[in-house]
């Protein structure tokens, strides 16, 4: 009857508007599992930045009975006048022992709690050392008899106890990345290893943390003020660090044979039949190395915040993002064929022998950046507070016998050393928190050195409304890539913070008691060109009735070339174990939109969700989409299904079995030669929680 009764609850979420909540976020975020976030990046109702926060924060979860304003703040739905309520009600109780205890005393409504389920963690502090909870998560998936073998697969586990002591990791087994990458002074190039099976464990970490001290050694995050000196968390306010075990992955197949001729005369690869394989699990190296964080410091009136890291992380690279800086001093020259990225001959056990080079390539271990970097910031109280924050980076090649550096548009700055140094503030009164951060960066790039950026922030809460303004100034060389503030999608040498001065204005509210609006408005100059861009997204959600939600939104894009989406979603729900949905959306790109030569896109998609009996879930997606719909030799046209089964024996148990289907319809010369097609996929997931 629990498990009935929390989805008959999570289905009324889904389809019942909600009061106003931040509006860092597309939609009222309302998900059970990992795959729901998934789903809803596929059907488009969030973006892939929301999509990346929510995946960290569902991972590693936010300890309520710890986490501070802003860390309270990056949870969905919660805006800045519910998070006060939260720490009110926290400081008056000593802790919070469970979900309810927020709906029973008046702080949240039951919507907003059960949505906060996925990404909570509640230790109360009186609980004993003895306690221990843990996650494990198994997870396969194979695409037939074109696939390699074994399938990719993946684990995640995660232990707590004694009360402060948090371990996480993530191990993996990859099959489709090139090995042991050395360099061919004879051929001025790369050589590798060809694909093969690999165990590699690219997450683990130790987290020691009570009220006043934290500690974490192994792979973490770290961000703090406006993201604009120093973040790797994807989160929208980070102040602090954790631990980090996040995989994720693709739902494309990839090519099985990537070659091209090199040294011999064609190709090893068949062109009359294209084959395609389960891509490996993935996942973002962020920091490895150790943490120290000083949380709450009695200094007067506030408290003093001190934290330090350092992290000796071993990178991957795309291979075209590699120069031979013997042959080219500066890799703006893209005219100079001496600085085009270095090719990788594919080994194969005699060095002198011809070989063919590797296309699309990640080259694994190729260099190791050293990092270290510090933030002290005074609070005044929990909406008040300066801060200062800084780091520096020395990456070093690690392929021996070559002289490397990074092309101009990856993400690294090329010519050595490189950091930034920054303050931020933020004062709050009423209604009203204001954010600014100010920072400049360093680097040793001919003709760089660095830059300034600035951002502005205002955030304004009312009873059914906030208001998110914020301007923003990234000069042309703050090459920092490790700033992730508010910036517009286009960027400049691999980089979005940067070339750019604009304003955003994202609004979320409830103009009645069925009707929820979103509105994000940004305008931007691009520095170097002196360009004017735009986009603008509106979203409305109304319960139509009670079992009937109809949402609509549109988007324009102006960048390179405009785009335009309109899109609507209906959703039913005739009784609380069943609820049927469909949506359909209608793309316009091009330069010219009304003009003979603009591409238009159709999208449908149909969903079923149904708990037939308390421990199954069932859900089936169908998509239908038709990339140029006047063009069929041009983009892609596809039909995709899937049938997702869950099955939860007991609470701590749960067993997940999926089947996918997706057809390649166009008629491009790619698909005409694509093997499978159509592509079946079979995934098997175990999670069990003690």
């Amino acid at each position: 009857m629990l498990l009935k009764r929390a989805f008959a609850l999570s289905s009324l979420i889904a389809l019942a508007p909600c009061s106003a909540s931040a509006v860092q976020y597309e939609i009222f975020i309302e998900v059970e599992t990992e795959e729901d976030l998934y789903d809803l990046l596929a059907t488009e109702q969030i973006s892939e930045s929301s999509f990346n926060a929510l995946l960290v924060l569902h991972q590693t979860r936010i300890e309520l009975n710890r986490a501070g304003r802003q860390q309270l703040y990056l949870l969905p739905n919660l805006d800045y006048g519910q998070v006060d309520r939260i720490l009110a009600y926290r400081a008056e109780a000593g802790s919070i022992h469970e979900l309810g205890d927020l709906v029973a005393a008046g702080v949240l409504d039951v919507e907003s709690v059960e949505a906060l389920r996925a990404f909570v963690i509640i230790r109360p502090a009186d609980v004993p050392k003895s306690q221990t909870k843990g996650f494990l998560r198994v997870q396969g998936r194979w695409s037939g008899r074109h696939d390699r073998l074994p399938p990719a697969s993946a684990l995640q586990a995660r232990l707590e106890t004694l009360r402060n002591l948090d371990i996480g990791g993530s191990a993996t087994l990859t099959r489709n990345g090139l090995h042991r990458i050395q360099w061919d002074p004879n051929r001025a190039a790369f050589s590798a290893e060809p694909e093969g099976v690999r165990f590699e464990v690219p997450k683990l970490y130790v987290e020691w943390e009570d009220d006043k001290w934290e500690i974490i050694g192994g792979t973490y995050r770290i961000g703090f003020g406006q993201r604009l000196t120093f973040d790797v968390t994807d989160q929208v306010t980070p102040n602090g660090f954790f631990g980090d075990y996040e995989l994720r992955r693709s739902n494309a197949l990839g090519l099985r044979c990537r070659r091209s001729a090199g040294g011999l005369q064609a190709s090893p690869c068949p062109t009359n039949r294209v084959t395609r394989v389960t891509p490996d699990y993935a996942w973002t190296n962020r920091l490895a190395g150790v943490a120290l964080g000083l949380k709450d410091l009695p200094v007067g009136r506030g408290w003093l915040q001190a934290y330090a890291w350092g992290s000796y992380q071993v990178h991957r690279i795309p291979q075209i993002e590699i120069v031979d800086t013997n042959t080219c001093s500066d890799p703006r020259r893209d005219e100079d064929p001496a600085c085009r990225a270095p090719p990788v001959y594919v080994r194969t056990g005699d060095p002198s022998a011809p070989a063919s080079t590797a296309t699309f390539a990640t080259l694994p271990a190729m260099y190791a950046e050293a990092l270290a970097g510090a933030n002290a910031s005074y609070f005044w109280n929990d909406r008040g507070h300066l801060g200062l924050t800084g780091y520096g980076s020395i990456p070093r090649w690690l392929v021996q016998g070559a002289a490397l550096g990074f092309q101009e548009f990856s993400r690294k700055p090329f010519g050595g050393p490189f950091g930034a140094v920054g303050v931020d503030a933020a004062f709050g009164f009423g209604a009203q928190d204001f954010f600014a951060e100010v920072a400049r960066s360093f680097d040793a790039q001919a003709d760089g050195g660095g830059g300034y950026g600035a951002v502005v922030r205002s955030v304004t809460t009312l009873a059914a409304t906030e208001l998110d303004l914020s301007a923003r100034y990234y000069g042309s060389k703050y090459a920092n890539p490790y700033a992730r503030p508010v910036s517009a999608p286009d960027e400049l040498d691999g980089l979005r913070a940067r070339d750019e001065a604009g304003v955003r204005v994202r609004v979320a509210t409830q103009p009645g008691p069925r009707v929820g609006v979103r509105v994000m408005a940004d305008g931007w100059r691009q520095l170097s060109s002196g360009a004017l861009h735009g986009l603008v997204f509106a979203r409305a959600d109304w319960q139509m009735a009670p079992s009937w939600v109809l949402a609509a939104w549109t988007e324009y894009r102006s960048t390179g070339s405009q785009r335009v989406l309109l899109a609507t979603r209906l959703a039913y729900q005739p009784v609380r174990q069943l609820t049927l949905s469909g949506q359909f959306q209608h793309r316009w790109v091009g330069t010219r939109l009304g003009g003979v030569g603009a591409q238009q896109d159709i999208a449908a998609i149909l969903g079923v969700t149904t708990r037939p009996v308390d421990i199954l879930r069932l859900r089936l997606r169908i998509r239908y989409d038709f990339e140029d719909i006047w063009d069929n030799h041009r983009r892609p046209h596809t039909l995709w299904a899937y049938l997702d089964a869950a099955v939860t024996a007991r609470e701590r148990d749960m067993v997940r079995v999926r089947y996918d289907l997706r057809v390649f319809l166009d008629r491009r010369e790619s698909t005409l030669t694509r093997v499978p097609n159509p592509e079946h996929w079979l995934w098997l997931e175990y999670v069990f929680r003690y």
